[in-house]
């Protein structure tokens, strides 16, 4: 090769890489926001260092023809995919955080000023419309989707999105030629933007998306999704939840989605513009999307959108249906929403968690508390309790002792009168309170992301200091003690079990202090108790023990004292008598100068031996013995008046555990395992015992009170036959437990019983307050707690009502230190004294 040639190859060779380095540079993106938010970026797109000496930027104003302002680049150098960035020097701190340039004459436009970028004088590339003053760029920002300059504006070459976005401003992601790119970009394999799909699009309009198939769990096409972060879970939930950047304005769909990453996204905050790929899936009634691997990146920074007030709208067909409408959003309790406490705050079985319930616009009270079991009412009413909850949740557990949403709660007691200042109780009314709406675990369930404090919350049925009864001459009540144990504690042993109760001595004492203080406040002349420990009449026994310590608070003519059993009849009253043969009995307490003891008896209760019950492999299912616990009952002549009063005390069989009823086949009269009609466990036995308890006291004098936690809400079938039940009023069908036995005689064989009467009792306290209630269970309320009457004791009735001092009370106020940490205060007052309310009457015998 000869020397000039050489020099010539050589020569065009530079001119050519020249050519080629030049051509590298352009105009990458272009952002028109508001105010003096305006700003262009340059990008050197290739593989070598590039002098912008000899580049300068114009701008011809108003679309002309001429370009005018010039900004010279003489003097920057930009390495291998560098950007340089010229931004108004008016613009907000966060755009100018990322200027290399600040410019006001070429950044002075305003969507239909066209910039070129111009090398040597030459146009090397532009962006915007050329010779006319029509608006192309205004309020939007648009980034480069190719590698090519070029100097006609082609607006696919571009990617718009909305005004003021500008977090990939200064840092340059190369498009990709169809490989895989090592981070996801939220970019096409062309290197184009995708089109985004808008969240309240992937909602739509029903409760299902539109873009899941009937039928299928996850939709068949891959979508784009990008929104602003309200929340970052790892708990009840994984993953995050986005917010639309701009919302429609369907009122039908909702503007929250969320992301299921199986873990909780520790570099994501709240206010992070996320951009994701993947596919929406319904999850057990929550619309979700679940990203591609690792197919999702933040984008952009930005305010967290301000909590949406929950509004109902007349098209809603219940309050699931306006929850819906919220799913995945950020909002707000608002005041006229009315959402009532319907279960405070403890264990949730569910979630295994602490949290609490609310319900819209009223408590939730059981199904059969105002319709008989089973009927049509009664499985209404279900269905509309469970369209109304919202469950309030933090996604990290609640620390114990701790409402982190309230956290005031049970902290002072500024007035020092023994009892909390901040608390919450079931028909609470509870506002401002701010979360994400989420679903899982059959609930729709709010994330707290604030906190609230007493100003918003309404007590609706605020505390009080003693019963809300009008008074008679004479006072009785029930009252559950919640398991009082005093045998570890220097008692009387226990023959029929191990301690149910306090697990140190200062929870004994916190205990005996509450329920002590209860009693005093109650201020009945005859109390029956539940869960007393069936440790005999002692020195050491539990009701006395509980009596003598009641009767340091009384007066003298109001001490009180307690109804004995000489079961052994050996004259002696010791640890060896007991009401029945369970770890804790009922018992019956009165003062002397009130009502004097005529006659006294143990009610027993049947006891079922049934067949044993297996399954088809052989293996034991029930063994078909079943007990309960005897009821007491006890004669009082009134001292001012002569009347005479029997009062039955008694604590039917559980709803917990299973009887030969629940466990049996179908196919042999059974329920196997079923509870269609929602009366718990057991309530064939429980309607055995209340015949049994009817029929006893047909012979017992004077007219009649039944006492007692009968664990039958108002309308199901022990309290029907106690009360008013008859197959023609209410259509249906009673049945007793089959094989019963009531000391050792035969009630019922093994058909059971058809009932087809009643004992004419009436059920005292719905007659004066039909809303009472005394228990809370699985976010619904109701009686369990029962004062039935005669008939003819009806006209001495002043009233009747409960006390709501216990079940409305959250656990973190009883007797027990688990799971209430160091620093929750303990209070010896009468609230959460036990999980029932007491339930009293109040009669008048006197002129």
């Amino acid at each position: 090769m000869n020397q000039r040639y050489q020099l010539l190859l050589w020569g065009g060779l530079a001119t050519s890489l020249a050519f080629q380095v030049q051509a590298d540079v352009l105009i990458s993106e272009y952002i028109e926001g508001s105010g003096y938010n305006k700003a262009i970026e340059i990008t050197n797109t290739g593989e070598q260092s590039v002098s912008l000496d000899g580049y300068t930027l114009q701008k011809a104003t108003n679309g002309a023809t001429s370009w005018r302002n010039t900004l010279s680049l003489a003097g920057y150098e930009l390495a291998s995919k560098q950007t340089l960035v010229v931004v108004n020097s008016r613009a907000t701190d966060e755009l100018l955080s990322k200027a290399d340039i600040t410019n006001n004459t070429i950044t002075g436009f305003n969507g239909n000023d066209p910039i070129g970028l111009f090398y040597n004088g030459a146009l090397h590339d532009v962006i915007g419309v050329v010779g006319s003053d029509s608006y192309w760029g205004q309020d939007v920002t648009l980034v480069r989707q190719t590698t090519q300059a070029s100097r006609d504006y082609q607006p696919d070459q571009w990617q718009e999105y909305g005004k003021d976005e500008f977090a990939d401003l200064g840092a340059w992601t190369p498009p990709s030629d169809g490989g895989t790119d090592p981070q996801f970009t939220c970019r096409l394999p062309s290197g184009a933007f995708p089109n985004f799909t808008a969240i309240h699009a992937i909602q739509g309009p029903g409760d299902r998306s539109p873009f899941v198939p009937s039928g299928a769990t996850q939709s068949p096409d891959d979508y784009y999704v990008k929104g602003v972060v309200t929340a970052v879970t790892g708990n009840i939930t994984k993953g995050f939840y986005l917010q639309s950047l701009q919302a429609d304005s369907d009122m039908r769909t909702s503007e929250g989605l969320f992301v299921f990453t199986d873990q909780a996204q520790t570099n994501l905050n709240p206010g992070d513009v996320v951009c994701v790929h993947g596919k929406v899936r319904e999850y057990y009634q929550l619309t979700e999307f679940v990203p591609n691997e690792d197919q999702w990146r933040v984008v952009d920074q930005q305010q967290v959108p301000a909590a949406q007030a929950v509004h109902i709208s007349a098209d809603d067909a219940s309050f699931a249906q306006t929850l819906e409408r919220y799913e995945g959003m950020l909002v707000r309790l608002p005041r006229s929403l009315d959402m009532r406490v319907t279960r405070v705050f403890g264990y949730d079985y569910d979630a295994y968690r602490n949290n609490m319930a609310l319900s819209q616009g009223q408590v939730n009270y059981h199904p059969n508390q105002f319709d008989p079991a089973g009927s049509a009412q009664s499985k209404q009413v279900q269905a509309t309790n469970q369209q109304r909850v919202l469950v309030v949740e933090t996604d990290k557990p609640a620390p114990d002792g701790v409402i982190p949403y309230y956290p005031d709660f049970a902290r002072t007691d500024g007035n020092q009168d023994g009892s909390a200042d901040d608390y919450l109780r079931i028909n609470d009314t509870l506002f401002n309170l701010e979360g994400i709406v989420t679903y899982t675990y059959s609930n729709y369930r709010l994330l707290a992301t604030n906190t609230i404090d007493g100003q918003d919350i309404v007590h609706n049925t605020p505390r009080t200091e003693s019963p809300q009864v009008n008074a008679g001459d004479l006072r009785i009540a029930s009252f559950n003690v919640l398991n009082y144990f005093n045998s570890p504690f220097n008692g009387d042993a226990n023959r029929f079990g191990d301690n149910r109760g306090a697990s140190s001595y200062g929870e004994f004492e916190l205990q005996q202090e509450k329920i002590v203080t209860a009693l005093d406040h109650l201020d009945a002349d005859i109390v029956g108790l539940m869960e007393i420990e069936n440790n005999g009449f002692g020195q050491g026994a539990a009701i006395r023990q509980l009596v003598e310590q009641l009767n340091l608070r009384q007066n003298e003519q109001d001490k009180y004292t307690f109804v004995t059993i000489d079961s052994n009849q050996d004259g002696m009253m010791d640890e060896d008598d007991s009401v029945g043969t369970d770890a804790i009995a009922v018992g019956l307490i009165y003062r002397p100068s009130k009502v004097a003891l005529q006659t006294k008896r143990v009610i027993a209760m049947p006891e079922q031996k049934a067949p044993p019950i297996y399954d088809a492999n052989g293996e034991l299912i029930d063994n078909g013995k079943h007990q309960q616990r005897d009821s007491l009952a006890a004669t009082f002549r009134v001292t001012t008046t002569g009347n005479e009063l029997t009062v039955a005390v008694n604590h039917f069989k559980s709803k917990g555990s299973k009887c030969w009823e629940d466990n049996a086949p179908v196919s042999q009269g059974g329920q196997a395992g079923q509870d269609p009609d929602l009366q718990g466990s057991c309530e064939d036995f429980r309607v055995a015992a209340a015949v049994a308890l009817g029929k006893a006291l047909q012979n017992m004098p004077g007219d009649k009170v039944i006492l007692g936690d009968l664990n039958s809400y108002a309308k199901e079938d022990p309290i029907l036959v106690l009360t008013d039940y008859s197959p023609e009023h209410y259509d249906k069908v009673i049945h007793a437990a089959r094989n019963t036995y009531i000391d050792g005689q035969l009630q019922f064989g093994d058909e059971g019983a058809q009932i087809t009467h009643s004992y004419g009792y009436l059920n005292a306290v719905p007659m004066f307050h039909p809303l009472s209630w005394s228990y809370s269970y699985n976010n619904e309320v109701g009686n369990l707690d029962h004062v039935l009457i005669s008939k003819h004791l009806a006209p001495f009735v002043v009233d009747a009502n409960e006390w709501h001092i216990n079940a409305d009370e959250s656990t973190l106020f009883d007797y027990r230190d688990e799971y209430k940490g160091s620093n929750l205060p303990r209070y010896g007052d009468q609230f959460r004294s036990s999980d029932h309310n007491p339930a009293v009457l109040e009669l008048r015998f006197s002129q």
